[in-house]
């Protein structure tokens, strides 16, 4: 190989010495560790054979008292994770609320407005709605071509397939009227 080749082994064999000097550390960690345990059971058995002596049930009842107030630690955490719900609840049922209202607002809008729009329609006389309902259509025709994909001379019939649908090309839909 190149200069290269021997460049990555190096680093290989750099890694690996960085590696395990990591190695020799924590084999350090853990046998200082384990040192540090066998001293600990030494001390408890040093209490234990003394404890031996002492009444028994006094160090029954420091265990209970212990328990007793794991205890109530955890219930004092779960009243407080209970509160909290409870004001995320509030929250809610107030922008629940406040959406309902702002919906019933919006609708009784659009019933006000959709009331004026048939009061206005029905007293147009016949014929300007025929002229409007002309004018509309041919307005939608207009829009329609100009949404097709398929040019104005190629819309031919095909026997078995029959006529080309309007909506075959059509990219975009038309808006809908309210």
């Amino acid at each position: 190989m190149g200069e290269g080749g021997d460049r990555s082994e190096l680093l290989d064999s750099e890694g690996i010495v960085l590696e395990l000097g990591q190695e020799k550390q924590m084999k350090e960690v853990l046998e200082l560790s384990v040192f540090e345990m066998k001293n600990t059971v030494a001390e408890l058995e040093k209490r234990l054979n003394s404890v031996e002596d002492e009444d028994r049930l006094a160090s029954v009842r420091s265990f209970d008292q212990m328990h007793m107030d794991t205890l109530n630690q955890f219930l004092k955490k779960l009243g407080d994770e209970k509160e909290s719900l409870q004001n995320q609840l509030k929250d809610y049922e107030l922008r629940l609320e406040q959406e309902a209202k702002a919906y019933h607002k919006a609708n009784d809008e659009r019933r006000a407005y959709l009331a004026v729009i048939s009061q206005i329609s029905g007293s147009l006389n016949p014929i300007e709605r025929q002229k409007m309902d002309a004018a509309e259509m041919k307005r939608e025709n207009h829009l329609l071509r100009g949404r097709c994909n398929i040019p104005r001379n190629q819309r031919i019939l095909d026997p078995k397939k029959g006529p080309i649908k309007k909506t075959a090309g059509v990219k975009h839909l038309p808006k809908l009227k309210l």
